[in-house]
């Protein structure tokens, strides 16, 4: 009965310590890695998988940085539209799990996913908020239980962008719904100085993905701006015919209102160079994007 009872405390004592290191502090080996991914307006692709304590088994994968006037934090710029295990569809004549006819609901506002600094977590979705810290890491790959038992992994690569899940590739034999490109260019007048433009502005768009959520549409929009003048771009303007989802779906620009832009202040985009950023609208529709102002 004694041994019993003494293997009873083992286990207890065991399953206690285990507990306490999944939900206590980050350590500073992990806070020392995370740093790297903390560039200005660097974007870092991250993979997320996390596991119930029922079983189901979540994949995503999306796009976050870190930007004065958009977040001190580790940031998601996009939706990271996800997979479930418990989603399963029939292909080859084989069940198949992680079925990509239905989407998990991923980041529909800005700031929903944040990493700090010091290694904590921020996750708001599936309308509940979570908060904890990453209490284990190794090279990219980070990890952390959330309060009620949920194991997240996040590998993150710095300088990489995912395109969402489930968004359709180039090697479709029909043009793909979910990469219509949109391009405006916008163009200044004549420098006083050496003559030419001051600057030329041309917006790409990309669809990445489209869901439907209460009855409206919306879509995931990945944008970029390209400098194809001769000077750097340092104030821009830009407005779009179709609205945001709110004023808080844009990530890297600034919205002024639901269908006018601009870009931070601490942005310049030299010659030739790319400057991206995200929004989600309404709609089903690639927008079509007008340049207002240029200097």
């Amino acid at each position: 009965m004694r041994l019993f009872l003494a293997l009873i405390f083992i286990v207890i004592s065991v399953f206690l310590l285990k507990s306490c290191e999944a939900n206590g502090p980050t350590p500073q080996r992990c806070k020392d890695a995370l740093l790297a991914y903390f560039v200005n307006n660097q974007n870092n692709g991250i993979q997320i998988s996390y596991v119930d304590p029922g079983g189901r088994i979540i994949y995503a994968r999306g796009n976050s940085m870190t930007a004065p006037l958009f977040s001190n934090d580790l940031s998601n710029t996009d939706g990271y539209i996800a997979l479930s295990s418990i989603n399963e569809d029939c292909f080859g004549g084989k069940i198949q799990p992680f079925s990509d006819q239905r989407t998990v609901e991923g980041f529909y506002d800005a700031r929903s996913f944040r990493i700090t600094r010091d290694g904590q977590v921020t996750i708001n979705n599936e309308g509940t908020s979570r908060v904890f810290n990453i209490t284990d890491c190794s090279t990219n790959v980070f990890n952390g239980y959330s309060d009620d038992g949920r194991l997240y992994a996040f590998h993150i690569a710095s300088k990489k962008r995912y395109q969402a899940v489930a968004s359709q590739c180039s090697i479709q034999t029909s043009p793909p719904m979910t990469t219509q490109p949109s391009t405006t260019t916008g163009s200044s007048g004549s420098s006083s100085g050496g003559g030419g433009n001051i600057g030329d502005a041309k917006i790409d768009s990309t669809v990445n993905s489209r869901w439907n959520d209460n009855g409206v549409d919306y879509m995931d929009i990945s944008l970029k701006i390209t400098n194809n003048g001769s000077n750097d771009i340092k104030q821009l303007s830009f407005s779009s015919d179709t609205s945001l989802k709110n004023i808080n779906s844009a990530w890297g620009v600034i919205a002024n209102s639901l269908t006018d832009f601009s870009l931070p202040n601490d942005v310049v985009i030299p010659p030739s160079s790319v400057y991206h950023f995200t929004i989600i609208a309404v709609g089903t529709t690639n927008p079509t994007f007008k340049v207002n102002t240029i200097n």
